[in-house]
């Protein structure tokens, strides 16, 4: 039963997740050790005075942007998800910071039907120009199908690729699309929790070191696919546009944005929940993860919000006791995982073969299966379900 697994007293990592174990207090490897590192999660402690130094910069953004306001068509693009915290950053920008953002969403193929409709439903409250790409598509489709099939690691999550390499693609996207339009600035609601790879800003340097990955270089991939990332005459010969993640140096507290964005009437009550709006990728990687290591890449996430807000831990523990078992049997956004599947040619049985032919030469299987069976065996009410779906 889920009562026999040890969940953290400070956060809500259980007991052998990732390799992670309780101390004799009940702490997790994190919460014990603020500098501990995993090759799937790190903690980055950001320094008061870096913090202080990114707000200060991120004022003098805001100021440059508002001093030039009228003088551009935009004042800067937003990734724009249909999610809370986009949306909510969406309305700062327009309403509190009175510039003219353009909203740009870069279309997966793979959206929640919840995250469409939450864009539909902003857009018709907020008066913004809104920019749809879904030429790009094939290329996502393709980016996951190869991860899918080509995963073969003991240790590195598949959903860590694959949204790393996702959301490069995105980014690179955006960005060119701000340079055609010379709009010096990207936006990107990342919350406070989201700092695995970047403070605040993505750097140009990071951008030309990660952003084109070496795995175009495949077969697998063409000049097709290739078009949607910088190109080395965007690199060299234009100013590459400044991308900056506000959120992690303005005032964010979950709750918050959850009330603005439902009183604004942007969201629908109970459609802001990040379960309901990750990109359907993200729940597959997620069965796949659950499967084959035992655990939810993204219950670190979930941990390092509770140790930010230690009240939130209730409603996190009970997210990761409720959704666990539902995704690793694959009863929790069934029909958008197996379409997924379908995309990229493949079935549930047949992933799950697949998986349990790398999980039988995996030396940690004997521990990873403990674990899948103690949430497996978790009883769920109707009541249960009804809420997580």
């Amino acid at each position: 039963m889920i009562e026999q697994i040890k969940f953290c007293c400070n956060c809500i990592l259980p007991d052998g997740f990732l390799g992670i174990h309780l101390n004799s207090e009940g702490l997790c490897s994190f919460c014990n050790d603020p500098k501990y590192e995993n090759i799937n999660y790190s903690r980055k402690i950001i320094s008061l005075e870096r913090r202080m130094k990114a707000l200060q910069d991120w004022n003098l953004v805001v100021e440059d942007m508002q001093m030039n306001h009228g003088r551009r068509e935009y004042d800067c693009i937003l990734g724009y998800s249909g999610g809370k915290d986009s949306t909510a950053l969406l309305h700062h920008i327009i309403n509190e910071l009175e510039l003219t953002p353009l909203a740009v969403t870069s279309d997966t193929g793979f959206m929640t039907n919840i995250s469409k409709d939450n864009m539909k439903d902003t857009l018709q409250q907020i008066q913004v120009d809104h920019v749809l790409i879904e030429e790009a598509i094939p290329t996502f489709t393709k980016l996951y199908k190869y991860h899918f099939f080509n995963h073969n690691s003991n240790e590195t999550f598949l959903a860590r690729y694959i949204c790393d390499y996702c959301s490069d693609l995105i980014h690179s996207i955006l960005v060119k699309e701000a340079i055609k339009r010379k709009i010096p600035y990207v936006l990107f609601g990342y919350s406070p929790d989201q700092t695995f790879r970047y403070f605040y800003e993505m750097s140009q340097e990071q951008i030309m070191k990660e952003w084109k990955p070496e795995l175009l270089e495949s077969p697998f991939f063409d000049e097709n696919d290739s078009k949607w990332y910088l190109n080395d005459e965007e690199l060299e010969a234009e100013t590459i546009p400044r991308v900056l993640l506000p959120y992690h140096v303005i005032p964010y507290r979950e709750q918050d944005i959850i009330d603005l964005v439902e009183s604004q009437n942007y969201i629908k009550k109970g459609h802001s929940d990040p379960l309901l709006t990750n990109c359907n990728v993200v729940h597959a990687a997620t069965f796949y993860d659950f499967n084959r290591y035992g655990g939810i890449l993204y219950a670190c996430q979930y941990a390092e919000l509770v140790r930010q807000n230690p009240e939130s831990r209730k409603k996190w523990l009970r997210t990761l006791k409720m959704s666990a078992p539902l995704i690793l049997e694959n009863k929790f956004k069934t029909k958008e995982v197996n379409a997924l599947f379908n995309q990229i040619g493949t079935t549930q049985e047949d992933m799950l073969k697949h998986i349990h032919e790398q999980l039988d030469q995996d030396p940690n299987q004997e521990s990873i299966k403990r674990n899948v069976e103690m949430f497996r065996k978790k009883k769920r009410t109707n009541q249960e379900i009804l809420v997580v779906h």
